[in-house]
């Protein structure tokens, strides 16, 4: 299994979401520590990260993970398409994205376990259990959306490498959007109710609350 992390230019504005710790380990520590336990990991980064990338990672000695420098300028989907280059195979791959510092072991093995059964793009997935207002143009509520059928998406993320190849050449950073579009048949799995997308530094004591909070500690 191989799975790819991509860090793109986006984030050299904002190098805190990528590199600053919260307790105790920052977002690319924590999620590629997450990842190489059951894969090979491609970070992929934008050539003004990419340095940093290497440093921060240097201290894990993990093996079985390596880095990148993506296509200029290193967007999203040049990150994506640059590892998958580098993997240069057609086998199963997870997606991470570094907003997502906490990866569930749990939501990890379904993404796995349906990736190993065939399946060609896998989402975790959450009922959505906030009310959801419809509003017109002036802001005015005008129904209240049914919401059982609504769900929330999450990382990781797995695809068959081919597919996930496609769909990066044809959506860019939209790639879910194109996924659900298409006609790749996607299957969803139960995802975890505490992984959260966050945006650092600002969501920063919260994010260090629920590693605090987990009972298997901060590496999970």
């Amino acid at each position: 299994m191989t799975a790819i992390l991509p860090v793109p230019q986006s984030l050299v504005s904002r190098p805190e979401a990528v590199f600053s710790p919260v307790a105790g380990q920052s977002p690319l520590m924590r999620i590629v520590t997450a990842l190489a336990s059951v894969a090979d990991v491609v970070v992929a980064a934008a050539a003004p990260l990419a340095d940093e990338v290497r440093k921060t990672l240097s201290p894990l000695h993990l093996s079985g993970a390596q880095v990148c420098i993506a296509d200029d300028p290193g967007s999203w989907a040049e990150c994506v398409a640059t590892a998958l280059r580098v993997l240069g195979g057609s086998g199963p791959v997870l997606l991470h994205d570094i907003a997502w510092p906490l990866v569930s072991p749990t939501t990890l093995e379904r993404v796995m376990v349906a990736l190993n059964d065939g399946a060609t793009a896998v989402l975790p997935v959450c009922p959505v259990t906030d009310s959801i207002k419809a509003v017109d143009a002036k802001g005015a509520v005008t129904a209240t959306v049914e919401r059982s059928p609504l769900r929330t998406v999450q990382y990781p993320r797995g695809f068959a490498a081919d597919a996930l190849s496609g769909l990066v050449a044809r959506a860019g950073s939209a790639e879910l959007d194109t996924v659900l579009r298409s006609e790749i048949p996607v299957t969803s799995i139960e995802g975890d109710t505490d992984t959260v997308s966050v945006q650092l530094p600002r969501d920063a004591s919260y994010l260090a609350a629920v590693i605090e909070s987990r009972s298997d500690g901060p590496g999970r």
